[in-house]
C-alpha cells in the first residue's frame, strides 16, 4: 500500500482500516483536519469521511491526504467565504429582477442565493465554535439580531413563494446581511492571523 501525506510518502505498519491508517497519520497533531482524500487516484468527499473510516485496506491500494491546521484550513475557508461574497454581492440587483420576472433563471439563482446563504451561516457557526469568538465580541456595524429577522423575512417570503417581497428582500435587507457577513469574516480573519498559536 502506497500512502503519501501532504505530498510525502509514509509507511505506516499495523492498519487495517483506513480509520487506523488517519489515526496513526494523525498522531501527535490534536488541531490538525482532513483537507482531502484521494484513493486510487479518485478524490473522496469529506462528508463521506466516518463511512470510509471503517473501509478495509488492502496492499493494492495507494491513499493521499492532505491534512492542514485547524487554523489554516479556517482562514483559507474564510477567504473563499470572502471572495463569495465579493463575487456574488454586486449581482443582486440583477438577481432580484430576474427573481420579479418569475423565470426559470430567477428560481436557480433564488435557489443558489440561499444556498448561499446557508453555507456563510454554517462557515459563521462553525468559525464560533472553533474560536469561541462571537459576534457581539467583535462589535460588528449590523447587529445579529437584525441579520435574524432579515434571514426569517427571507425564508418566509421563500416558503409563501412571494416573488415581489424575495426581490425586494434581495435588492434592500439582504445587502445588510452580506456586510455583516463580511465583517465578521474579515475581523475573525485579521484575529487569526495576528495570533501566532
Amino acid at each position: 500500500m502506497k500512502i503519501r501525506v501532504n505530498g510525502e510518502e509514509l509507511t505506516v505498519d499495523n492498519v487495517k482500516t483506513f480509520g487506523d491508517l488517519l489515526g496513526k497519520v494523525r498522531e501527535n497533531k490534536e488541531n490538525w483536519v482532513v483537507k482531502k482524500i484521494v484513493i486510487n487516484g479518485e478524490e473522496c468527499s469529506l462528508s463521506r469521511l466516518e463511512e470510509l473510516k471503517q473501509m478495509e485496506l488492502t496492499e493494492d491500494m495507494m491513499i493521499e491526504l492532505e491534512l492542514s491546521s485547524l487554523k489554516d484550513f479556517l482562514l483559507e475557508t474564510i477567504k473563499e467565504v470572502l471572495r463569495y461574497i465579493k463575487r456574488v454581492e454586486p449581482l443582486l440587483k440583477g438577481v432580484a429582477d430576474v427573481v420579479v420576472a418569475g423565470t426559470a433563471e430567477g428560481y436557480r439563482s433564488i435557489n443558489d442565493l440561499a444556498e448561499g446563504l446557508n453555507a456563510m451561516e454554517n462557515v459563521r457557526m462553525n468559525t464560533i465554535k472553533i474560536t469561541g469568538i462571537n459576534s457581539k465580541e467583535l462589535g460588528l456595524k449590523v447587529e445579529e439580531e437584525k441579520v435574524v429577522h432579515i434571514l426569517t423575512d427571507f425564508v418566509n417570503a421563500l416558503q409563501n413563494k412571494d416573488l415581489v417581497k424575495i426581490a425586494d428582500l434581495i435588492d434592500g435587507d439582504l445587502r445588510d446581511v452580506f456586510a455583516y457577513y463580511e465583517e465578521f469574516f474579515k475581523k475573525i480573519q485579521t484575529l487569526l492571523e495576528n495570533n501566532p498559536s
